[in-house]
Protein backbone atom coordinates (compact mmCIF):
# COMPACT_ATOMS: atom_id res chain seq x y z
CA UNK A 1 0.00 0.00 0.00
CA UNK A 2 3.14 2.19 0.80
CA UNK A 3 3.90 1.85 -2.86
CA UNK A 4 0.30 2.73 -3.99
CA UNK A 5 0.64 6.27 -2.22
CA UNK A 6 4.06 7.03 -3.38
CA UNK A 7 2.68 6.04 -6.89
CA UNK A 8 -0.03 8.20 -6.45
CA UNK A 9 1.94 10.55 -4.93
CA UNK A 10 3.93 10.91 -8.17
CA UNK A 11 0.92 10.63 -10.04
CA UNK A 12 -0.36 13.50 -8.67
CA UNK A 13 2.80 15.68 -8.83
CA UNK A 14 3.25 14.67 -12.35
CA UNK A 15 -0.38 15.85 -13.00
CA UNK A 16 0.41 18.87 -11.38
CA UNK A 17 3.52 19.59 -12.88
CA UNK A 18 1.69 19.16 -16.14
CA UNK A 19 -1.11 21.65 -15.23
CA UNK A 20 1.58 23.85 -14.20
CA UNK A 21 3.63 23.87 -17.35
CA UNK A 22 0.55 23.80 -20.10
CA UNK A 23 -0.33 27.10 -17.92
CA UNK A 24 2.69 28.62 -18.05
CA UNK A 25 3.00 27.42 -22.20
CA UNK A 26 -0.35 29.13 -22.30
CA UNK A 27 0.99 32.55 -20.60
CA UNK A 28 3.97 32.18 -23.01
CA UNK A 29 2.22 31.41 -26.30
CA UNK A 30 -0.13 34.99 -24.90
CA UNK A 31 2.59 36.88 -24.12
CA UNK A 32 4.06 36.37 -27.57
CA UNK A 33 0.74 37.12 -29.47
CA UNK A 34 0.79 40.33 -27.42
CA UNK A 35 4.33 41.23 -28.60
CA UNK A 36 3.30 40.38 -32.21
CA UNK A 37 0.65 42.56 -31.75
CA UNK A 38 2.89 45.53 -30.60
CA UNK A 39 5.02 44.63 -33.10
CA UNK A 40 2.64 45.53 -35.53
CA UNK A 41 1.10 48.14 -33.75
CA UNK A 42 4.28 50.12 -33.93
CA UNK A 43 5.11 49.12 -37.69
CA UNK A 44 1.90 50.82 -38.12
CA UNK A 45 2.42 53.90 -35.86
CA UNK A 46 5.93 54.22 -37.96
CA UNK A 47 3.82 54.42 -41.79
CA UNK A 48 1.57 57.19 -39.84
CA UNK A 49 4.29 59.32 -38.27
CA UNK A 50 5.93 59.03 -41.84
CA UNK A 51 2.83 60.54 -43.18
CA UNK A 52 2.25 62.78 -41.19
CA UNK A 53 5.77 64.38 -41.81
CA UNK A 54 5.02 64.32 -45.50
CA UNK A 55 1.68 65.94 -45.22
CA UNK A 56 3.74 68.14 -42.82
CA UNK A 57 5.98 69.02 -45.39
CA UNK A 58 3.67 69.65 -48.46
CA UNK A 59 1.84 72.14 -45.81
CA UNK A 60 5.31 74.12 -45.58
CA UNK A 61 5.91 73.91 -49.43
CA UNK A 62 2.10 75.71 -49.57
CA UNK A 63 2.36 78.31 -47.06
CA UNK A 64 5.99 79.28 -48.38
CA UNK A 65 4.27 79.69 -51.95
CA UNK A 66 0.84 81.29 -50.45
CA UNK A 67 3.50 83.53 -48.53
CA UNK A 68 5.32 84.34 -51.41
CA UNK A 69 2.08 85.37 -53.50
CA UNK A 70 1.20 87.99 -51.39
CA UNK A 71 4.60 89.33 -51.42
CA UNK A 72 4.36 89.67 -54.97
CA UNK A 73 0.80 91.10 -54.52
CA UNK A 74 2.23 93.32 -52.36
CA UNK A 75 4.39 94.40 -54.53
CA UNK A 76 2.19 95.11 -57.37
CA UNK A 77 -0.46 97.03 -55.35
CA UNK A 78 2.44 99.42 -53.72
CA UNK A 79 3.32 99.89 -57.60
CA UNK A 80 -0.37 100.68 -58.90
CA UNK A 81 -0.37 102.99 -55.46
CA UNK A 82 2.76 104.60 -56.77
CA UNK A 83 1.94 105.05 -60.48
CA UNK A 84 -2.08 106.34 -59.41
CA UNK A 85 -0.10 108.68 -56.64
CA UNK A 86 2.08 109.86 -59.51
CA UNK A 87 -0.73 110.39 -61.45
CA UNK A 88 -2.45 112.47 -58.87
CA UNK A 89 0.78 114.42 -58.51
CA UNK A 90 1.28 115.24 -62.43
CA UNK A 91 -2.33 116.36 -62.48
CA UNK A 92 -2.29 118.76 -59.42
CA UNK A 93 1.12 120.36 -61.45
CA UNK A 94 -0.48 120.63 -64.32
CA UNK A 95 -3.30 122.39 -62.83
CA UNK A 96 -0.88 124.35 -61.36
CA UNK A 97 0.47 125.11 -64.82
CA UNK A 98 3.61 122.94 -64.68
CA UNK A 99 4.71 119.39 -65.03
CA UNK A 100 6.26 117.06 -63.08
CA UNK A 101 6.83 114.08 -64.98
CA UNK A 102 8.64 113.25 -67.78
CA UNK A 103 5.41 111.34 -69.60
CA UNK A 104 3.29 114.31 -68.98
CA UNK A 105 5.61 116.79 -70.82
CA UNK A 106 6.26 114.04 -73.40
CA UNK A 107 2.40 113.16 -74.23
CA UNK A 108 1.89 117.54 -74.10
CA UNK A 109 5.21 118.44 -76.75
CA UNK A 110 3.93 115.09 -78.97
CA UNK A 111 0.01 117.08 -79.26
CA UNK A 112 1.34 120.62 -79.44
CA UNK A 113 3.19 119.46 -82.46
CA UNK A 114 0.77 117.65 -84.14
CA UNK A 115 -1.71 119.94 -83.67
CA UNK A 116 0.17 123.04 -84.82
CA UNK A 117 0.60 121.65 -88.82
CA UNK A 118 -3.12 121.13 -88.41
CA UNK A 119 -3.91 124.31 -87.74
CA UNK A 120 -1.82 125.82 -90.36
CA UNK A 121 -2.61 123.30 -93.03
CA UNK A 122 -6.67 123.78 -92.68
CA UNK A 123 -6.26 128.18 -91.89
CA UNK A 124 -4.43 127.50 -95.42
CA UNK A 125 -7.16 125.70 -96.70
CA UNK A 126 -9.74 127.68 -96.16
CA UNK A 127 -8.21 131.28 -96.92
CA UNK A 128 -7.61 132.56 -93.90
CA UNK A 129 -4.55 133.94 -92.70
CA UNK A 130 -2.17 131.73 -90.81
CA UNK A 131 -2.33 134.34 -87.77
CA UNK A 132 -5.71 134.64 -87.39
CA UNK A 133 -6.14 130.53 -87.79
CA UNK A 134 -3.90 130.20 -84.37
CA UNK A 135 -5.71 133.02 -82.79
CA UNK A 136 -8.65 131.19 -83.34
CA UNK A 137 -9.67 129.19 -79.96
CA UNK A 138 -11.29 126.19 -82.27
CA UNK A 139 -7.00 126.08 -83.44
CA UNK A 140 -6.00 125.70 -80.44
CA UNK A 141 -5.25 121.71 -79.46
CA UNK A 142 -7.00 120.49 -76.78
CA UNK A 143 -4.28 118.44 -74.98
CA UNK A 144 -2.58 122.03 -74.48
CA UNK A 145 -5.52 123.31 -72.19
CA UNK A 146 -5.55 121.65 -68.74
CA UNK A 147 -8.72 120.08 -67.55
CA UNK A 148 -10.67 122.30 -65.55
CA UNK A 149 -9.88 122.07 -61.31
CA UNK A 150 -11.66 118.42 -60.34
CA UNK A 151 -12.29 117.54 -63.91
CA UNK A 152 -9.88 114.92 -65.08
CA UNK A 153 -7.98 114.70 -68.32
CA UNK A 154 -9.54 113.05 -71.56
CA UNK A 155 -8.14 109.13 -70.92
CA UNK A 156 -6.96 109.32 -68.04
CA UNK A 157 -7.16 106.88 -65.02
CA UNK A 158 -9.09 108.16 -62.22
CA UNK A 159 -7.75 106.93 -58.83
CA UNK A 160 -10.57 106.24 -55.92
CA UNK A 161 -11.16 108.83 -53.84
CA UNK A 162 -9.00 109.16 -50.79
CA UNK A 163 -11.00 108.11 -47.26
Amino acid sequence: MRRFFSALTVLVLAVAVAGCASHNEQRAEQAEAAAAKAQHAAEHAEQSAAQAQDAANKATEAANRATLAVEDATREINRVADHLEQMERDREAAHHGRRLSHVTKDASKAAASAAVPTAAASASSSGAPAAEAEASPAAVPTAAVPPAPGVPAPGAIVPPPKK
